[in-house]
């Protein structure tokens, strides 16, 4: 899409408009699987999340309207470094739900870039909890659980695949069904064996990396189900009366790496309980985290919470505008 936009500026001869070019993209969800590829979202996302601890980009909590049982979300963010601002937003409702990132030009002041974004949000939210992985679960043959298996689950599934050496794949459900396809669907996929269970307690046992994917109101498991060391990702709920680990899972961890401490206080029931009790000094924003993650080589028990945030869907929407050819092309 191209055009002409209108660009405002102050002079010493007076105020006066100037018209510049634009070109501005629609990219549909195809085009977004196509060019979003696992391993350059991960390390795309750890580069924004460095940048991010430096104070070289913002990102702010997801915000809700809620009126007549449809939901409007804004989830707004800038960086310095790729030169961006914008935000994911979507409505969901009776009808279903529609998820778009709108992207900014911050150094000309103008959009361009609307992103469809479903596809791109499932990517993304595989990516970040691979990321922090990578630094927290050590050495190799792991055996890795999942829990969940629905939309979600595929990606969290293929960015642990992209960094931790996996000598077992496991997948639990409280559909045991689900668990079967989704189990032979990504067996044949990814050429691994993953096995299907019935009972949360049988998959986790001996499990090194965990990753929860879940819409639950209630824990799925506890403490006393892992092993003495494990790195446990929890990617699902972002609502206050959500819960997908018991309260001992995170009081009893050495490690609690926290996505956006301020959203996590709004939106997650873990880190909300959590902050309430005096084991609250063990969590760490990740945006820290990612600056020092050296210091914390040792932690053998380790939780990462992710709600997602606009930041990272500013950059996976950079990663499809580079990929596409695009970012030459803006100005």
């Amino acid at each position: 899409m191209t055009g002409e936009w209108l660009m405002y500026a102050p002079g010493s001869a007076g105020e006066y408009f100037e018209k510049r070019p634009i070109n501005m993209f629609y990219i549909n969800e195809k085009e977004v699987e196509e060019n979003l590829p696992m391993g350059e979202t991960i390390e795309e996302l750890e580069k924004s999340f460095v940048e991010y601890g430096k104070g070289e980009a913002q990102s702010s909590p997801r915000e809700r309207n809620i009126q007549d049982g449809v939901v409007f979300n804004t989830m707004p963010a800038i960086s310095k470094r790729l030169g961006l601002a914008g935000m994911k937003t979507y409505i969901a409702g009776p009808n279903g739900a529609h998820f778009v990132v709108l992207l900014f030009d911050s150094n000309m002041s103008r959009l361009i870039a609307v992103i469809e974004a479903n596809k791109l949000g499932q990517i993304r939210t595989g990516a970040l909890p691979a990321m922090v992985t990578r630094h927290l679960a050590n050495g190799k043959g792991h055996v890795f659980t999942l829990i969940g298996s629905g939309f979600q689950a595929e990606t969290q599934l293929k960015g642990i695949l992209e960094v931790a050496d996996l000598s077992e794949i496991r997948v639990y459900s409280r559909t045991f069904e689900h668990a079967r396809n989704f189990a032979q669907k990504y067996s044949r996929e990814t050429g691994m064996e993953i096995r299907p269970f019935e009972d949360v307690g049988k998959a986790l046992k001996d499990a090194t990396i965990v990753n929860s994917m879940t819409d639950s109101n209630n824990a799925i498991f506890s403490r006393s189900q892992l092993g003495d060391r494990y790195h446990v990702n929890l990617a699902g709920g972002n609502l206050p009366m959500r819960q997908e680990a018991a309260d001992d899972v995170l009081a009893e961890s050495d490690l609690v790496v926290v996505e956006h401490l301020q959203q996590a206080l709004i939106e997650s029931g873990e880190i909300i309980h959590l902050s309430k009790t005096e084991k609250s000094g063990k969590m760490v924003e990740l945006k820290d985290f990612i600056l020092k993650k050296e210091d914390y080589a040792d932690a053998g028990r380790t939780v990462f919470k992710s709600m997602g945030i606009g930041l990272e869907d500013i950059a996976a929407g950079y990663i499809v505008l580079k990929n596409m050819g695009l970012m030459e092309k803006i100005g």
